[in-house]
């Protein structure tokens, strides 16, 4: 299951647990961002919407009309475009954060007809099942170079250059607005395989606060993430935390480190200052979506939890 259905399943039982958890408003939000608890941690982004994650699906111009998809993670920057419509067969799991229509796509098999085929080189096999295919280097790396050669292979790069001049312009108000240069924040991943991880500026998330001018704290300032011990979680103290689960299994292991004394004495633990975020999207391979995503999440939350 993918992790963010989990948090879907999660968020369920504590509505059924908790019972009249109530809101919280936030500020500076375009839409609104219902908050209710687990382990202490407020969650976010409860009522957004997958289904309306892409852009309008575009109508002729010079895109192909047919595009196979080796590699999942270039599906963000298609929706970002507004081409889900066209994407014909993929190549992996589609992440749960995009939404229902590419959901739907069939899986790659061998021969799958296309005008064109994109994938990168962590999708080797899925590019051999594609045939003929547009290499595109990984979002995971750098997602807005990604983001320009995917639009460049469907002819579409100047909707993409203006995609990222929103997102830019959005960032820029949005550091204003949070004063985010006057708030630490730390990112904290619980992994499917036990792991406690403080994470460092590699991953998406840490891309978009670097772009917001978010203080993050002294030991998450390198791209390695910080694996801690049950016994030491002292790397993920910050003014505030934003915690993601990796699946189910995730969950249940951040379940129980979050309850645990170390967690509970952090300093922003004390202050109800730590917030559980959709990790499918926070901690995903990287794209427009996401990216979004995660300064909307930010944005609405940075001083609403304070």
């Amino acid at each position: 299951m993918g992790a963010a259905i989990a948090l879907t399943v999660v968020a369920g039982s504590v509505l059924t647990a908790c019972g009249g958890s109530e809101p919280i408003q936030q500020p500076f939000a375009s839409i609104s961002t219902t908050t209710t608890r687990l382990a202490s941690a407020n969650i976010i982004g409860l009522d957004r919407k997958p289904d309306e994650a892409c852009a309008a699906p575009v109508a002729g111009g010079a895109a192909p009309a047919a595009i196979v998809v080796a590699d999942p993670a270039l599906l963000d920057g298609l929706c970002a475009l507004g081409l889900q419509n066209r994407v014909k067969a993929v190549g992996g799991d589609v992440p749960s954060y995009l939404g229902a229509t590419l959901a739907k796509v069939p899986k790659l098999a061998d021969g799958a007809q296309a005008d064109v085929a994109v994938g990168t080189a962590d999708s080797a096999e899925a590019n051999r099942r594609a045939g003929r295919t547009v290499t595109i280097p990984a979002p995971s790396a750098d997602w807005r170079r990604s983001f320009l050669a995917l639009a460049d292979a469907v002819r579409m790069p100047a909707e993409a250059r203006a995609v990222l001049d929103r997102y830019q312009r959005d960032a820029a108000e949005k550091s204003v607005k949070i004063d985010a240069v006057h708030n630490t924040v730390s990112l904290v991943r619980f992994t499917a395989d036990g792991k406690n991880l403080a994470l460092g500026t590699a991953p998406l998330a840490a891309q978009v606060l670097a772009d917001l001018k978010v203080v993050r704290p002294e030991p998450q300032r390198k791209p390695e993430a910080v694996e801690m011990s049950g016994d030491d979680v002292s790397a993920a103290d910050a003014d505030l935390i934003y915690v993601g689960y990796q699946g189910d299994k995730g969950r249940e292991h951040g379940m129980a480190v979050m309850t645990t004394k170390p967690w509970k004495q952090l300093r922003a633990v004390v202050a109800k200052r730590q917030l559980l975020v959709e990790d499918s999207a926070w901690f995903s391979a990287g794209g427009p979506v996401a990216a979004g995503i995660v300064l909307h999440d930010v944005g609405n939350t940075i001083k609403a939890s304070s």
